[in-house]
């Protein structure tokens, strides 16, 4: 049985946004920092997960859930981040209530990272990616996109950047102790980032989010002997997740190089960055020339670099300066960000 997650409206609660998704869990990032932008301009907004047991069944029978769900809460907007919603709830919706669809990746480029699609479906979702962006234009009010790589005509780019009340600072932070947050697994880095570990031995690491490799990573970890050095902490709530970084002195985004990661610039960069984090990542193009013009970083050459890595990691006021001129950036950008969603909704429902 599937099930829809929501929380427990009033009859008096007018829902201005709902925020619905098939396909992400409720503490998703760019759907929380959705939510509070919405909030912070006085909208009312709420995220509904429609959850279902399998994929072929969240894409078939999910948009027909999440459409009796709307139309019970009875919103006066609808944001959609996933395609499948695209393709088969916003045609539904349109007559209803206000459209957004959320486009926050290149879903050709995903398709090929998907190890978990079976190699002769890809045809067929290739001929279904193609036509995704007609319907989407069709039936939605207006479009927003995740980066200026991803806008095509009229769409809107509400970029994947938190604003700068999204993420509380502490003041006391371990020296030599490394966080990566988010989905964990092979392309995310997560062979990477032990390995980083066994080349550096008085560093420690906090891991926070899901891992669907999760005998691999704990098996890596027993096989390195690195139980005493790494915590996973599992999925956090988004405020949680941070609160963890904020003890830490240095933020990981290693990705491995693939097709939709070549040309992202992660989220968690600019999160990193927000909590005055110095980030290491690998030597993906876009990103690691970001961190390269902001100085606010270390790009890790092919695993090759360790010991100006470690030279880097130790000295306390390198780290300190890096991250403060992340955070400069990271609050120039966020500034250009902030109000981008909330003008898009305030136009459709006024």
């Amino acid at each position: 049985m599937g099930s829809v997650e929501f929380q427990n409206f009033s009859d008096c609660d007018c829902i201005d946004v709902l925020i619905v998704t098939t396909a992400h869990h409720a503490q998703d990032g760019r759907l929380i920092r959705h939510q509070n932008s919405l909030q912070r301009s006085g909208l009312n907004s709420e995220i509904l997960t429609v959850l279902c047991e399998s994929r072929l069944k969240r894409f078939l029978l999910g948009p027909i859930r999440a459409y009796r769900a709307v139309k019970v809460i009875n919103p006066q907007c609808v944001l959609l981040p996933d395609p499948e919603l695209h393709l088969l709830l916003a045609p539904l919706l349109s007559r209803s209530c206000a459209v957004i669809s959320d486009v926050h990746e290149d879903y050709l480029s995903v398709l090929e990272d998907r190890k978990w699609i079976n190699n002769s479906l890809k045809p067929l979702m290739r001929i279904l990616l193609k036509v995704i962006p007609k319907i989407r234009d069709k039936f939605s009010d207006q479009v927003i996109v995740a980066s200026h790589a991803l806008r095509q005509s009229s769409e809107i780019v509400v970029e994947n950047i938190p604003h700068i009340d999204d993420l509380q600072r502490g003041e006391t932070r371990a020296r030599m102790r490394a966080v990566y947050v988010g989905d964990i697994g092979s392309s995310r880095g997560m062979e990477r980032m032990l390995t980083l570990l066994n080349e550096i031995p008085n560093l420690s690491l906090d891991l926070v989010g899901p891992c669907k490799e999760q005998n691999r990573l704990v098996g890596l970890i027993q096989d390195s002997k690195l139980q005493d050095r790494v915590t996973w902490h599992d999925r956090l709530p988004y405020n949680e997740s941070w609160k963890v970084a904020d003890r830490c002195s240095v933020g990981l985004c290693l990705l491995e190089s693939t097709p939709a990661y070549e040309k992202a610039i992660p989220s968690k960069v600019w999160e990193y960055w927000a909590l005055g984090l110095p980030v290491v990542v690998s030597e993906l193009y876009e990103l690691s020339t970001l961190v390269r013009k902001v100085d606010a970083g270390f790009v890790l050459e092919d695993c090759k670099n360790f010991d100006e890595l470690a030279a880097w990691l130790a000295n306390d006021e390198e780290l300190y300066e890096s991250g403060k001129r992340g955070e400069i950036f990271f609050k120039r950008k966020s500034s250009e960000n902030m109000n981008k969603l909330s003008d898009v909704v305030s136009c459709l429902i006024v």
